[in-house]
């Protein structure tokens, strides 16, 4: 990825930011937008490959922009990068499938490695908003949660690790529809519906 936008009307974000891409990609294209309205325009008049975006400091950014951005330009990553606070917030960040979550505080490795896991199709969220994650957004247990076999545990514990399907699949000697059919019985079981939510509950119950 080498055409990025950023969007944040934080300056000296934008100046640290702008500063690590140089590092870490060769000879980057990089826009910024500080509002909504500068947002859509500039992802219509560019291909953009990387959105970088702290949605709590566009004016006037809607829930919804998320799922309209990835809906208008299905070929554009997006990594918010920002500081989670609420559940709110993060609920819908979760349900929008958005490629990864970097808490603003984040080091330059950390930036790093999120733009190389998603180059390479999988998500990522950083070890601080995991935390935050976990403070704000904790599942309740459920007595009612049925307990996993011993490979649904395997498959859980190397998912809550960043693993994706197909490394996880190649990793067990399975295939890709068998380890998805793992993964559905694990989220029925454990009364989550999402892989965010998976990690979730991996961290609540220690499986790492």
């Amino acid at each position: 990825m080498k055409n990025f936008l950023l969007a944040d009307s934080e300056n000296l974000h934008i100046i640290g930011l702008r500063h690590t891409l140089k590092k870490l990609v060769k000879t980057p294209s990089l826009k910024v937008a500080n509002s909504r309205e500068e947002l859509f325009k500039c992802l219509d008049k560019n291909n953009i490959e990387c959105l970088i975006i702290d949605p709590n400091n566009i004016f006037l950014f809607y829930d919804d922009d998320l799922r309209i951005i990835k809906s208008n330009y299905p070929k554009c990553k997006i990594i918010i990068l920002s500081y989670f606070k609420n559940k709110q917030t993060i609920d819908s960040f979760l349900k929008d499938n958005i490629n990864g979550f970097i808490s603003k505080d984040c080091e330059e490795q950390t930036i790093f490695d999120a733009l190389y896991k998603i180059q390479h199709g999988e998500r990522y969220i950083c070890h601080k908003t995991l935390n935050t994650f976990i403070d704000v957004f904790a599942l309740p247990t459920s007595q009612s949660d049925e307990k996993l076999t011993l490979r649904e545990f395997e498959i859980l514990k190397k998912i809550a690790q960043g693993n994706n399907g197909k490394s996880i699949a190649s990793q067990l000697f399975i295939s890709i529809h068998t380890f998805r059919t793992h993964r559905k019985n694990i989220m029925k079981k454990t009364g989550r519906h999402t892989t965010p939510e998976l990690i979730l509950y991996a961290l609540e119950k220690k499986i790492k």
